[in-house]
């Protein structure tokens, strides 16, 4: 289980990321948990921080 202060700061991570990038912030619900936090793009799957740290122990 990631506790909230990752998926705080992950999410900052994300969000630097994408705007240094250029990219838009993705807006909907996480692919793999249906989450509502900052999500980002990846292998065409919108994720949010948790399933980013998890990794493929998230995927369905």
């Amino acid at each position: 289980m990631i506790d909230k202060e990752s998926e705080r700061r992950v999410s900052g991570w994300l969000r630097l990321g994408d705007r240094l990038t250029g990219r838009t912030p993705v807006e909907g619900r996480c692919d793999r948990c249906g989450g509502t936090g900052y999500l980002t793009e990846v292998d065409k799957q919108r994720l949010c921080a948790v399933c980013m740290l998890e990794g493929e122990k998230a995927a369905p």
